[in-house]
């Protein structure tokens, strides 16, 4: 086995990688050419290459999303050099700069249909929290009326809603900065609530759906859900009213990572929301320290 140097991403690293990108998957385009500038520039991001004698022939990227939780993505190697255990040494290399910055816990997400990746998690000591759906559906004209933008003085009974409204601990997690997962946490709702991203549905004076937006790291006309949670009825009301929300901010459509349930996956196909047997992925986490 050869043993790559591992290395921080060059600016000149970005043709070769997006060169060998271009052969990732044989049915689909990769996207890392989309992305590759804003995660350069990113400052919490960090691009691994593998180096072989000079030239980049693997890639790997990990983001700090708070003090103890990270995000694990975007693990490539040039097709001609796979099975050289080049993604083993990229992976390994992650974990460690996960624990050098002090981050506990490291969750990634894989594409149910790259069944070759499953069995590597899991031998990497990740554990599989549950599948996630890519749903969407196209804006509709007119105003909301149902949902109401909250603000920063409606931070602590949103936090109390939400509370209430969740059954797992799985089910804080917010879908933020791209589509990684991370716990949400009443510090960042109210950062959440600072920009205007909140929106909650009211049955009288109570809060019984709300609807955090997300966005992806590259702008594309689409309004995204970072969570969405709330009494069956609420999330009924708030995801008829988000295609609307969806228009009345110039979006085209509204779309989220959301988890797949029986109860959810009803309440979205009733509002009109749809989704593609491709655009599943399981969520993986693994905490750090732990063998």
């Amino acid at each position: 086995m050869t043993k790559d140097h591992i290395r921080p991403a060059q600016p000149s690293d970005k043709a070769p990688i997006l060169d060998f990108c271009q052969h990732t998957w044989d049915d689909e385009t990769d996207y890392i050419p989309d992305v590759w500038d804003v995660w350069f520039a990113a400052p919490t991001g960090h691009i691994l290459v593998a180096d072989r004698d000079g030239q980049p022939v693997g890639m790997t990227r990990l983001v700090q999303l708070s003090d103890t939780e990270g995000w694990w993505e975007a693990l490539r190697v040039d097709r001609t050099f796979r099975r050289q255990s080049i993604g083993h040494q990229l992976t390994q290399a992650a974990l460690s700069l996960a624990q050098s910055l002090g981050l506990t816990t490291l969750r990634t997400c894989v594409s149910v249909t790259n069944a070759s990746m499953h069995p590597f998690m899991q031998h990497q000591g990740f554990s599989p929290l549950g599948d996630y759906a890519v749903y969407s559906a196209t804006a509709s004209e007119g105003v909301p009326t149902a949902l109401r933008l909250l603000g920063v003085d409606d931070c602590d009974r949103a936090w109390a809603a939400i509370n209430c409204f969740i059954a797992e601990e799985w089910d804080l997690l917010l879908v933020a900065r791209g589509a990684k997962w991370q716990t949400l946490t009443p510090a960042n709702l109210a950062q959440r609530l600072a920009q205007g991203w909140v929106w909650g549905s009211f049955e009288g004076d109570t809060l019984v759906g709300l609807f955090i937006r997300s966005q992806m790291e590259t702008p594309d006309g689409t309004l995204w859900i970072g969570w969405l949670g709330g009494t069956t009825s609420g999330v009924q009301t708030a995801l008829n009213d988000m295609r609307h929300l969806a228009h009345s901010l110039g979006c085209k459509a509204i779309g989220g990572f959301l988890p797949q349930s029986e109860t959810l996956a009803t309440l979205l196909k009733t509002g009109g929301y749809g989704f593609s047997d491709t655009s599943v992925y399981k969520l993986y986490e693994k905490r750090l320290g732990e063998q």
